[in-house]
């Protein structure tokens, strides 16, 4: 039999699979699904390209939020029954992996996939063909008795389509069932798990990200990473409501007794659990990923009210958008927003750095950006290229004013308008170091805590800004305050975050 492929644009390497999962609310699942997949497809200039897989064949619906959905194509249901057919009175002696990939090789998959937007390479497997014998073929279709035909089917299947798409989403059937198992165990790298305030949400999704990963660490032939995002989403954006559903109720009585706890807390438990880690803080991630019901429901993703919406704080857009920045480079949910965006910085500069035709500087900052996420002992080697580093920008920042034909560079030694008078700082520094030297803490602390926010300021000359900074942690060593050194230390970090989104040319750091 003649063996069709996919027709998507290859994408530069192998793609990822991500199942979208609620135990109710399916609509919000499907859209937050849908508004993912927009965005993920106009990466790279409307390159990137994204496969939408719609396998809630109970309540199918992806397919109303794009016109351009073929209505009569088949899908999900018909590329199964098709794998059912050719496994049917198998008595072959293959091993199940080249069992599936023979089967799964024979498929006509034009027959399955519809582009369905014009402007980005977004494509769709539709739950299958709406015909009068939907129903009845859909309760046919047993997930159980397929995959005891063929264990690697399943993961098989997910490969074949991640060889083609940067990403492939899955809209998973809510509940419990086969279908869901398959969608949260055979064939996902990640899930999206999306809960609301009803206490069966959560504990359902809690139930169903327990299996999956017990049944990945207990199959040899499973064992692959797993990476878990929830996706919380109360019914409005404002309300002390919402609040109290993530942090849950203050104590009810001065005895101490605890009211009912917050769904961060029982996330950070499960996802400590699952990953064998001693606790996990969510604070950054929740801050920033939420999904408002009212803000998404009959939004459908490239309409005009989503677009109207997308600077909308608690809007559709910037929610998903605030959940890629975890999901789509891959950072587990606890790390710190500006730890990943400080990574992906780095990594785009690595990538410029890779080019011999880039400056200097691009190769210096991702070298320093190095030092400052690793080791400690490695801080004066930072400083040292930090030094190097401000040489370059100044080189490099006069060559652009002057290609631009702007107004010459401010000449060394003038200060901007923001810029503190150096005479003055100078003095305070002066003064800083006397109260070091005397042993006066109290006063030195007042004093470098005033310091500060001043001496990070990017209109500081360097001498005094590297001078200064080394002070105020040595006034926070000799108090033993870690915890004001490990601040300052992220003041500097982001401070390097500044510089390092000056270096890419005032792109966003996350690059699509």
């Amino acid at each position: 039999m003649e063996t069709n492929r996919i027709t998507a644009v290859p994408a530069g390497q192998a793609g990822e699979v991500t199942t979208f999962y609620s135990y109710d609310s399916a609509p919000v699942r499907s859209l937050a699904l849908a508004h993912a997949a927009w965005l993920l497809a106009g990466r790279a200039h409307a390159k990137t390209p994204v496969l939408m897989i719609d396998w809630d064949l109970e309540a199918p619906g992806l397919h109303h939020y794009f016109p351009h959905a073929d209505h009569g194509a088949g899908g999900l249901l018909e590329l199964f029954e098709a794998c059912r057919e050719q496994l049917h009175g198998n008595t072959s002696s293959e091993d199940a992996e080249a069992l599936a990939g023979r089967v799964l090789d024979t498929l006509a998959w034009d027959e399955y996939i519809v582009r369905v937007d014009d402007s980005r390479p977004l494509y769709l497997m539709r739950a299958g063909r709406f015909d009068d014998s939907y129903g009845e073929r859909v309760d046919r279709l047993d997930w159980d008795a397929l995959f005891c035909a063929c264990p690697a089917l399943f993961r098989t299947f997910a490969a074949r389509v991640a060889q083609r798409y940067a990403h492939v989403l899955i809209d998973c059937r809510s509940g419990r069932s086969a279908a869901a198992s398959v969608c949260t165990a055979l064939l996902p790298d990640k899930i999206v798990g999306v809960f609301t305030p009803d206490a069966r949400s959560l504990d359902g999704l809690q139930g169903v990200v327990a299996r999956a990963l017990d049944y990945r660490c207990s199959h040899e032939d499973e064992q692959r990473p797993l990476q878990v995002y929830p996706l919380p989403c109360p019914v409005e954006a404002a309300g002390e409501g919402r609040l109290r559903w993530r942090f849950g109720d203050a104590p009810r009585s001065p005895s101490g007794q605890s009211g009912q706890s917050g769904y961060q807390a029982k996330l950070e438990r499960m996802l400590a659990d699952c990953y064998g880690l001693s606790s996990v803080v969510l604070d950054s991630y929740l801050d920033e990923v939420m999904l408002p019901q009212a803000g998404i429901v009959g939004m459908p993703p490239s309409g005009s009210r989503a677009k109207a919406g997308e600077r909308d704080r608690f809007g559709p857009r910037r929610a998903i958008e605030a959940l890629l920045e975890w999901l789509e480079p891959g950072h587990f949910p606890w790390r710190p927003l500006a730890e990943v965006r400080l990574v992906q910085a780095v990594e785009a500069l690595r990538e410029r750095a890779a080019d011999p035709q880039s400056p200097a500087l691009v190769r210096e900052l991702a070298r320093l950006a190095q030092l400052y996420l690793g080791q400690q002992s490695e801080l004066e080697a930072a400083r040292r290229i930090e030094q190097h580093v401000i040489a370059l920008e100044q080189g490099l920042h006069a060559m652009e004013e002057g290609k631009r034909g702007h107004v010459a560079p401010r000449r060394a030694g003038e200060p901007s308008q923001d810029a503190p008078s150096p005479d003055a700082l100078d003095d305070k520094l002066s003064r800083l170091q006397e109260l070091i030297d005397s042993r006066s803490p109290r006063e030195a602390r007042a004093l470098a805590d005033s310091l500060r926010s001043t001496i990070l300021r990017p209109s500081v000359a360097h001498p005094l800004r590297r001078r200064g900074a080394a002070m105020i942690k040595q006034v926070y060593l000799q108090e033993g305050d870690k915890d004001a050194l490990l601040a300052f230390t992220l003041d500097e970090v982001t401070s390097l975050e500044g510089a390092l989104i000056q270096a890419s040319g005032e792109r966003p750091l996350v690059v699509g």
